[in-house]
């Protein structure tokens, strides 16, 4: 074999070698680099109080006050069993918007709309809500 050929498999080898080292490098930090999403709760919050409010009538009475009360009590147990399973969902944490300064250019996606939509969908009975 000429000396040429043998320093061009060599380069090759290398090259190969050196791009997956960077590579299985690349993939191990991207794992260990803290991952974050964001849920507007207040928004959440407002909408749902904006429902019950409407609720509320002058003369109501005490039955359906009781209603609009485990309504709000149910929705703030759906609320912190969505946040709970978006955060497993996407395997990372989330914090609230509105904790957020200048995060206009940052990569941290919204979840509010998964989190809405599960807090809205009535949740099965689980070992955490059923009482076990």
């Amino acid at each position: 074999m000429s000396t040429w050929k043998a320093h061009l498999i060599t380069g090759l080898i290398t090259l190969t070698v050196g791009s997956l080292a960077a590579a299985m490098w690349w993939v191990k930090e991207q794992e260990l680099l803290p991952r974050f999403a964001r849920v507007d709760i207040g928004q959440i919050v407002a909408k749902q109080q904006k429902s019950l409010v409407e609720r509320v009538k002058p003369g109501i009475d005490a039955q359906e006050q009781g209603r609009i009360f485990e309504d709000a009590k149910a929705f703030g147990n759906r609320l912190d069993a969505a946040l709970e399973q978006a955060s497993r969902e996407c395997g990372c944490a989330l914090m609230n918007s509105a904790a957020l300064l200048k995060a206009a250019h940052a990569a941290i996606p919204d979840l509010t709309e998964r989190v809405e939509a599960l807090a809205s969908s009535p949740a099965p009975a689980s070992p955490a809500t059923s009482g076990r």
